[in-house]
């Protein structure tokens, strides 16, 4: 069928975007949507699409839009910064 990253991105224990999108997503939902129903959703809704995109990218190995934005966006101004 598909064969699964062994380590995803070499470091098992990294907090991947998977966490990150988990965090955004129980963030709004508890603390944000009582108060700012709308925020509140699009949080709980951002943080889901987050951890689907890391699920999709590791367990399919193909590359989603968070990969693209950090190779080609994020990670050259990442380098820049560095060698600064």
């Amino acid at each position: 069928m598909f064969t699964p990253e062994p380590v995803p991105d070499s470091i098992i224990l990294a907090p991947h975007h998977f966490y990150v999108g988990i965090i955004i997503s129980t963030f709004g939902f508890f603390f944000v949507w009582k108060l700012y129903p709308r925020t509140g959703s699009l949080l709980a809704l951002l943080g889901l699409c987050i951890a689907l995109d890391d699920v999709i990218q590791h367990m399919f190995r193909v590359n989603t839009p968070l990969h693209y934005l950090w190779w080609y966006i994020l990670y050259p101004i990442v380098k820049i910064i560095e060698s600064l």
